[in-house]
């Protein structure tokens, strides 16, 4: 099926499905957990649109934990160092935004283990008791189309260069492509936090924060047909220095929450190439910072 951006209006032909499969031409972005910071999410679509401005085909994939950022009386002068650098929360405006973006430009979020909240998932509570209820309220009447958007987010996505992404950890698989669309993201409301990964594979792919060499494997062998090509990379956990390679299979990747600007890290890869593990990933090349040269 054909993943191009939408000029209709309608959501983008990805909406619905759980795993989406990438093209095999142009560039891929990859970012990971803005948890509610408009300003990086802006400075991602910027260089998404530069890719644009230079005549190539490129796609941004956000890894899900698009919301629910720090509280407003966390202010500048009462900002934990764990939270790296400050922002103030605008998830309301983030995920709207995004909303506007994906109609128009080949872009997708996966669903985070936040945003599952929303559609299904069990009460996160990190900030507020009730995470989700505070978004919601900040939407007001937006609420239900913000909710009909996040239930058609996508889990997986996939790309024949060899990158599976995912949002946490590749802890567990489904024993084909095609049984991942048959999970469901509702009935997961009462579940304690703590019992999520072992709810199958959704809970697994939501909450892992690690995952075994073997685990890896297993999902790209599902994807890719052998155990020994390509990599998974995720967010969910916060890498202080901006990116971590677990073995050759896995690479964890902070691209805002929880780090400071000059940490903040993506991925750039070339859709046509071939990655044959996270070793092939470059700093400087494929492994990206944020911001280069400091905040304008």
């Amino acid at each position: 099926m054909s993943v191009s951006a939408s000029t209709s209006g309608a959501w983008p032909a990805w909406w619905g499905r759980k795993v989406v499969q990438l093209p095999d031409r142009g560039v891929l972005l990859v970012a990971t957990d803005l948890q509610g910071n408009l300003d990086d999410f802006r400075a991602l679509a910027a260089l998404h649109r530069r890719e644009l401005e230079a005549g190539r085909t490129a796609w941004l994939v956000l890894c899900g934990d698009l919301v629910h950022g720090p509280p407003p009386e966390l202010t500048a002068d009462h900002w934990p160092d764990y939270l790296g650098t400050y922002y103030a929360d605008r998830s309301a405006e983030l995920v709207l935004e995004y909303m506007r973006y994906v109609r128009s430009h080949d872009s997708l979020c996966l669903l985070g283990n936040h945003e599952h909240t929303h559609v299904g998932g069990p009460i996160v509570s990190k900030f507020h008791l009730d995470e989700g209820a505070v978004l919601e309220a900040c939407l007001g009447r937006e609420c239900e189309r913000v909710r009909d958007f996040l239930k058609g987010l996508p889990l997986v996505a996939v790309a024949p260069c060899g990158i599976v992404c995912t949002h946490g950890a590749p802890w567990a698989t489904e024993p084909d492509l095609a049984s991942f669309e048959s999970l469901d993201y509702d009935g997961f409301r009462d579940v304690p936090l703590w019992q999520m990964l072992e709810t199958g594979t959704l809970g697994a792919l939501l909450w892992a924060r690690g995952a075994t060499e073997q685990q890896a494997e297993a999902l790209l062998k599902v994807v890719h047909g052998r155990p020994d090509f390509g990599f998974v990379s995720y967010g969910h956990d916060i890498v202080r220095e901006g990116y971590e390679r677990m073995g050759a299979r896995q690479i964890c990747v902070s691209t805002s929450f929880g780090c400071f600007d000059e940490a903040k890290t993506y991925l750039r890869l070339e859709l046509d190439q071939r990655y044959l593990d996270v070793h092939a990933l470059r700093p400087g090349h494929e492994i990206l910072p944020l911001y280069p040269s400091g905040r304008a």
